[in-house]
């Protein structure tokens, strides 16, 4: 009776796999697994239509990247590794072992990594196709509609926190739970004692929230915003380059995303599950 009682679970446990591993939905002949749909759920916090969205998009991306032949090999994904461990002053041992606090193989980084740079390179290569808008008028439009982008506060009152270790301010800017080896002071910064782009960075950022990490002489620093004074928009002409790069990022978004929802309207999706 035993011997049939496991029989009965090993066969049980399989069919339990060969569910989870089942096809859900096809994209284009790329599959989407139920336990793809369940991870997506579950490492992103999101209800089951928001995973397939995700994945639906993902899928479209893949055969996109097959279509037009875009590879990134071992040799450009190792130099890009070592722009991340340069970047955050690191060594690969360092690396591995924050993946692997996190149950995070570096094979799996690896493969992500991989995917990212790839995605990438097809971003780049649509956003190539679209026909920018370079006029002045056009520049002096988007000027004028995004004037919160352009101001500079000429004084912020902040708190700065700062860490030989950047891991430690991004866990502060996302949990909000401070370290005891992360150090802070307040400021009051203005025209006389801050670097007008460090204002400029700030002055994007709202109040009660965090600054992105930003490198410094000794180490890193990340603002936290309490109040922003003395408002002054900055005159056209001395952002003119800034305003056109922010101009030209959002034309190629909006021909990115065109591109995609075309794609997708004619895709040929099979919802299997």
């Amino acid at each position: 009776m035993k011997k049939i009682l496991l029989s009965f679970a090993f066969f049980a446990s399989i069919a339990s796999a060969e569910v989870i591993n089942a096809v859900a939905i096809v994209v284009e002949n790329e599959a989407i697994t139920l336990h793809d749909i369940e991870k997506t759920m579950k490492d992103l916090n999101i209800n089951k239509d928001q995973a397939k969205g995700i994945l639906i998009n993902d899928r479209l991306e893949r055969a996109q990247i097959k279509k037009f032949g875009i590879f990134v090999n071992e040799f450009e994904l190792n130099k890009e590794i070592e722009k991340i461990l340069q970047m955050n002053r690191i060594d690969l041992d360092t690396l591995k072992l924050s993946l692997k606090s996190k149950n995070k193989s570096f094979d799996e980084f690896k493969n992500e990594l991989k995917k990212d740079l790839e995605k990438k390179r097809l971003y780049e290569g649509i956003a190539a196709g679209a026909k920018l808008d370079l006029s002045t008028e056009g520049l002096k439009n988007y000027y004028n509609s995004h004037l919160q982008d352009f101001t500079l506060y000429s004084e912020l009152e902040v708190k700065i926190y700062k860490s030989n270790d950047p891991k430690l301010l991004e866990q502060l800017r996302i949990s909000r739970l401070k370290h005891p080896n992360i150090r802070e002071e307040n400021a009051l910064l203005n025209t006389k004692n801050a670097d007008p782009r460090l204002l400029a960075l700030l002055s994007r950022v709202n109040n009660n929230n965090y600054s992105t990490v930003l490198n410094s002489p000794n180490g890193y620093e990340m603002y936290y915003i309490k109040t922003k004074n003395n408002p002054q928009a900055i005159e056209f002409e001395l952002i003119k380059n800034e305003v056109t790069n922010a101009y030209v990022a959002q034309q190629k978004q909006a021909f990115i995303q065109d591109f995609f929802d075309k794609l997708h309207a004619k895709a040929k999706i099979e919802y299997l599950r």
